[in-house]
């Protein structure tokens, strides 16, 4: 177990006894290897769904762990108090928060809704505790009952201690969450995504079946909140196509649905595509064409314009004043730059590129601004000190953690050329090269082209394959595909050559006979592996273990 968890934003220190009980929980999750592979499978398909809407609500994308402990992600689930669906609602709460409950339909079973409404009850109940853990912790025993339970040294802070003292429902999350964060991505059934296809209404579940190609009984399998097999017309419907990775169901819908936000700008008529990620922003040639509200790293954002202020922007935002500042890590006294980006939602762990090199006056909060990301995260991937600055011409990673045997590098800007004038030329400005510190080492161009070649993995693109497929396929994420190959979409050519990786580590290999009361997870902490790598190498249908069963493993 570790010593301190990272969740929501804040730094849990967990004492002795209460990495034994988080311990506990984490054995008895990976008791049954049959279950425990089920739950990952319904995760892969379900967590994409479920992180689209939390990114949407400003919701931390960790409490999509919580669904897989109230539910399994079970659409039907019932509990013996009468909460049903993925997130464990009863018809009153469910309907204090939009998701509808009638002869007609669940929406309590609609992974889409359900997860919306699971979003906005914690978070309104964190606007009134102040700490997510609390609001964990009131998704159990309501906000009435939380209050017996909360500490005020803690309201408020992004720093607090789990000790026995704490909740075993607080206790079974962190489990849950340590227990799968590594283990997600891991399908039994890659081929395999679910499509939300919008603005649907009246319709029934037969006719979007043959329209959308898929068998009937697949397509209830994931629809059961429509309970009567047709969806009403009262409105438009999200409806959960199952669907191969890279195909789009052609079902007819009430009214066209753009795929985009559009804004048009000027007295002519003039369509701007809102832009997804940094890089698209920078390729506008006139600002003036961004639109206000953009998405960046996936994270929503507001451009600020000319006479704005921080209370100007809370108030276009809809946000309260704590939600903004918290998002933008801000004290609230800073000077709203026009032109510049604030951000919605809460900010991600990981940009859509892999380094940044500093520039001259840039701080790492000016860079956490730009990619969208954490400054403890840049500092984390970095080893990077609380207080520590950093050096103009420095190259940062924003995606992966350096590892402590590479060095710090610095990159030396090229030249600096002036055109010359024809009454007065001027001569090229020499810039003196960065004066390295030790032990900083730079690699020459060209042998930093080798070590990438040498340590690349490739793969040639064979039909029906897509960059989503090929992530689960090699365990990256497709975001890493499309940055290390230059993509600007998701679409890729047959007998394209792609990057899909990098070469690990050289590992030894060993042999582990499995002692009674041994689980895969006690193994893999055991020799630092992962429980996935150890079902792999040794070819498991699961994670259950014999005594005496003898185990291959490869360890660094």
């Amino acid at each position: 177990m570790p010593d301190v968890i990272e969740f929501a934003g804040m730094k849990l220190q967990l004492t002795a006894v209460a990495k034994r009980k988080i311990e506990a929980d984490v054995t008895m999750i990976f008791a049954s290897g049959k279950y425990l592979q089920q739950k990952i499978d319904r995760a892969n398909l379900y967590f994409p769904i479920i992180e689209r809407m939390f990114h949407e609500e400003g919701m931390p994308e960790e409490f999509k762990y919580l669904a897989l402990q109230e539910s399994s992600l079970v659409s039907d689930a019932v509990s013996s108090s009468n909460a049903v669906g993925f997130w464990q609602f009863k018809k009153e709460t469910a309907i204090e928060v939009g998701v509808q409950v009638n002869s007609l339909v669940d929406e309590r079973k609609h992974i889409s809704y359900a997860s919306r409404g699971a979003a906005k009850y914690l978070k309104k109940n964190n606007l009134l505790l102040d700490n997510w853990v609390y609001a964990l912790l009131s998704y159990n025993v309501g906000p009435g009952g939380v209050k017996s339970h909360v500490k005020q040294k803690y309201v408020g802070e992004k720093n607090m201690t789990i000790d026995d003292d704490m909740h075993w429902y607080v206790i079974r999350f962190l489990a849950y969450k340590i227990a799968y964060e590594d283990l997600v991505g891991q399908a039994n059934h890659p081929d395999l995504s679910l499509i939300e296809s919008n603005g649907i209404k009246d319709k029934t579940l037969t006719e979007i079946a043959r329209q959308a190609n898929v068998e009937l009984d697949l397509l209830k399998e994931y629809n059961k909140w429509c309970t009567q097999a047709r969806v009403p017309g009262d409105k438009e419907y999200i409806v959960i196509i199952p669907s191969a990775h890279g195909t789009k169901p052609n079902i007819e819908v009430s009214a066209p649905v753009a795929d985009e936000p559009v804004v048009s700008t000027g007295s002519t008529p003039k369509t701007v595509v809102m832009p997804k990620t940094f890089p698209d922003i920078k390729t506008y040639t006139d600002s003036m064409n961004i639109p206000i509200f953009v998405a960046i790293n996936k994270v929503k954002a507001i451009k600020a314009v000319k006479g704005d202020d921080i209370n100007s922007l809370i108030i276009k935002s809809g946000l309260t004043k704590s939600a903004f500042l918290y998002f933008n890590e801000m004290k609230g006294f800073e000077t709203v730059q026009p032109g510049s980006f604030y951000y919605l939602q809460l900010k991600r762990k990981k940009a859509l590129v892999a380094y940044h090199t500093v520039l001259k006056g840039e701080t790492i909060n000016s860079i956490a601004q730009k990619y969208a990301v954490t400054t403890n995260s840049i500092r984390k991937h970095n080893r990077l000190s609380k207080k520590e600055a950093v050096k103009e011409n420095r190259v940062l990673w924003l995606r992966d953690t350096r590892p402590e045997t590479t060095p710090i590098e610095y990159k030396t800007p090229l030249p600096v050329y002036v055109e010359p004038v024809q009454k007065k030329p001027v001569e090229k400005e020499t810039v003196k090269p960065v004066v390295k510190e030790t032990p900083v080492i730079t690699l020459p161009a060209a042998a930093a082209e080798a070590k990438i070649k040498r340590d690349t993995v490739f793969h040639v693109v064979q039909s029906g394959e897509t960059v989503f497929g090929l992530s689960r396929k090699y365990e990256i994420d497709s975001d890493s595909i499309r940055e290390w190959n230059h993509l600007n979409g998701y679409a890729i050519q047959l007998n394209q050559k792609l990057i899909v990786g990098f070469k690990s580590k050289e590992r030894r290999e060993i042999t582990h006979v499995v002692q009674t009361g041994e689980t895969a997870y006690k193994i893999s902490k055991q020799y630092n592996v992962g429980t996935e790598d150890i079902k792999k190498w040794n070819g498991l249908p699961d994670y259950n273990l014999k005594p005496g069963q003898q185990l291959k493993l490869y360890i660094p």
